[in-house]
């Protein structure tokens, strides 16, 4: 607050603006005569300030014109909020939305009874592990598209199982449960493609993120060695009638991976997307060469040298199907600005690096791919 004195007058300015003004009485005192308002800046004469105070009211410090018009233009404000709430149209939202809770919620209710009935009248059974002759309410149920399902494990075992696959995080050395690791780290996400990197857990990011590079780059080779285990391929699904590639993935088990697609069937169409497109998945292709007694074959397309790269190799195969236009059942067929943005794309995807992909919109710059292309460091790499 500046204050200086003018023709007999103190004005007292606040950022170059007068605020007030002060006349010298007959008794030697000050009294102040003006006032500047705060919201119109201009000085006025002190009978022209309201003294109320209030919340519509800044005691002194605006006119009573402006005062009037910040009164006016809050009624204003709430007449039209209160006739939003008010309007037909959001009622009958309201209604629905509550109706569809209401749905929602019984709903659940009825398949808890009938999964409790279920579980009532099913037998005795062995537990997998335990090898006890146990109840049925001793087991856990899930549901399938086959109908409802016991666990092969009783609770105990099951819990045990869990217990053992839980990893050790690469500092404290506590095991803990996925959901209790790094998401993401230095601004790169940790999971993506069907994949995820339990790297350290999150009470332990400050002191991993304090380590030399060197130490960094050896947990994170041992975090994706345990998650990418060597002897990594792509492979393709391929139809026994049109010997067509429908569909790509990675394993590093191929004999396994293919007896899980052969089991792994539906006749239920599946849903992709916020809008729930139909979708006609793998699943539903095993299905119809089941019911024609067929079943596809598995080709090894690319036996990948660097386990953690499988992600990207798998990604390219996909690109460069997009691109021929096969008739893949993958997941990346929904997404119809990828699969407009690879067939207009003339690039090789199989040699082309990985930058300029980034850089063409095909992968994201803070994946899961991109960490592993910025932090993973193979053995050999690194001089220890």
């Amino acid at each position: 607050m500046e204050i200086r004195e003018v023709d007999g007058r103190v004005q007292e300015e606040k950022g170059g603006v007068l605020v007030a003004q002060r006349k010298r009485t007959n008794h030697g005192g000050w009294v102040e005569s003006e006032r500047g308002c705060q919201w119109c800046e201009k000085i006025q004469p002190l009978v022209t300030f309201s003294q109320r105070e209030g919340k519509d009211c800044d005691g002194g410090k605006a006119c009573r014109e402006c005062e009037q018009r910040r009164q006016y233009e809050r009624h204003c404000r709430v007449t039209a909020h209160r006739e939003m709430w008010q309007h037909p149209d959001r009622e009958e939202r309201r209604q629905k939305t509550w109706a569809r809770r209401v749905a929602l919620q019984q709903a659940y209710k009825e398949h808890a009874r009938e999964q409790e009935q279920w579980h009532q009248h099913q037998p005795d059974r062995s537990c997998q592990q335990c090898r006890q002759i146990l109840p049925a309410s001793a087991f856990d149920v899930a549901s399938s598209t086959n109908g409802l399902l016991l666990y092969t494990r009783c609770r105990t075992c099951h819990e045990e199982m869990l217990e053992n696959r839980q990893l050790p995080c690469c500092l404290c050395q506590r095991k803990t449960s996925r959901r209790n690791f790094l998401s993401q780290i230095r601004g790169y996400a940790l999971s993506g493609n069907g994949a995820a990197l339990s790297l350290c857990c999150q009470a332990c990011e400050a002191d991993f993120l304090t380590l030399s590079d060197v130490q960094q780059s050896l947990s994170i080779r041992s975090c994706c060695q345990n998650t990418f285990p060597d002897g990594q391929v792509i492979y393709a699904e391929v139809d026994p009638e049109t010997q067509e590639i429908r569909y790509i993935g990675r394993t590093g088990k191929p004999k396994r991976r293919h007896a899980q697609h052969l089991s792994d069937r539906s006749s239920r169409e599946g849903q992709w997307g916020p809008k729930r497109t139909v979708w006609y998945t793998r699943r539903n292709w095993m299905q119809a060469l089941a019911e024609k007694a067929l079943t596809p074959s598995m080709k090894i397309l690319h036996a990948v040298e660097t386990a953690p790269l499988v992600l990207e190799w798998e990604q390219r195969f996909i690109f460069h199907g997009l691109q021929q236009g096969w008739n893949l059942l993958n997941w990346e067929t929904m997404d119809t600005e990828l699969v407009t943005h690879a067939r207009a794309s003339y690039i090789d995807f199989f040699t082309i690096p990985f930058e300029v992909l980034v850089q063409q919109r095909f992968f994201s710059p803070y994946g899961l791919i991109a960490f592993l292309h910025r932090w993973y460091q193979p053995e050999g790499s690194l001089g220890e």
